[in-house]
C-alpha cells in the first residue's frame, strides 16, 4: 500500500509540474485548453507509469553524467571541421579510410547506473558527426566505434567509463 500511494504522488506531482510548465509555454488560460490540456496530461503519465511499472527499465544516470551533455557543441564543431577537410579530400580523389576502433569499457553490469552511462556514451558519441558507436560489448569490456578520421577518444565517453 506504501508503494502505491508514492506512486499516486509521484504522478500528481509530475502532473501538476506539466500542468504548470504547459501553460507557461502557451500563455493562456482558457477553460476549454486547460480541460484538454490536463486530460491529455492525465492520460499520458498514467501510461507513462503503467509502461515504468511493468517493464523493468534500469537507467539511473547522476546529474555529472548528464551534466556532460555541455561539451557536445565543442565536440560537434571540431567534428564538423574534420568531416570538411575529409570531405575536401574525397572531392580531391583521395578516398576516407573506414576506421573501426575498440576501446577499453569498464561500466558493465547489469544495474542502473552503468546502463545509463552505456546509454549516454552511445547518445553524446553519435550526435558528433565524425564517430559513432557500433555497440558496447560487455562480456569483453570494450566499446566499437566508427570513425570517418582517426581522432582520439571523446572525453565525454571517457568520463563514463571509455579508457581514453
Amino acid at each position: 500500500m506504501k508503494e502505491r500511494s508514492r506512486t499516486v504522488a509521484q504522478a500528481c506531482g509530475l502532473i501538476a509540474t506539466l500542468a504548470v510548465f504547459w501553460v507557461a509555454c502557451v500563455s493562456t488560460v482558457r477553460p476549454d485548453e486547460l480541460l484538454l490540456g490536463l486530460g491529455a496530461l492525465v492520460l499520458s503519465v498514467t501510461s507513462c507509469l503503467f509502461v515504468v511499472r511493468t517493464l523493468p527499465l534500469q537507467f539511473q544516470p547522476r546529474l555529472r553524467d548528464i551534466a556532460l551533455i555541455g561539451r557536445l557543441p565543442a565536440y560537434v564543431a571540431i567534428d564538423l571541421v574534420q568531416i570538411t577537410w575529409v570531405l575536401l579530400r574525397d572531392l580531391a580523389g583521395r578516398r576516407a579510410p573506414s576506421l573501426f576502433r575498440s576501446a577499453p569499457w569498464e561500466p558493465v553490469r547489469n544495474n542502473g547506473r552503468d546502463t545509463a552511462k552505456r546509454a549516454l556514451a552511445v547518445a553524446f558519441t553519435t550526435v558528433s558527426p565524425n564517430c559513432i558507436v557500433v555497440g558496447i560489448d560487455c562480456g569483453r569490456r570494450q566499446i566499437l566505434l566508427h570513425q570517418l578520421r582517426k581522432s582520439p577518444v571523446p572525453a565525454t565517453i571517457g568520463d563514463l567509463g571509455a579508457a581514453k
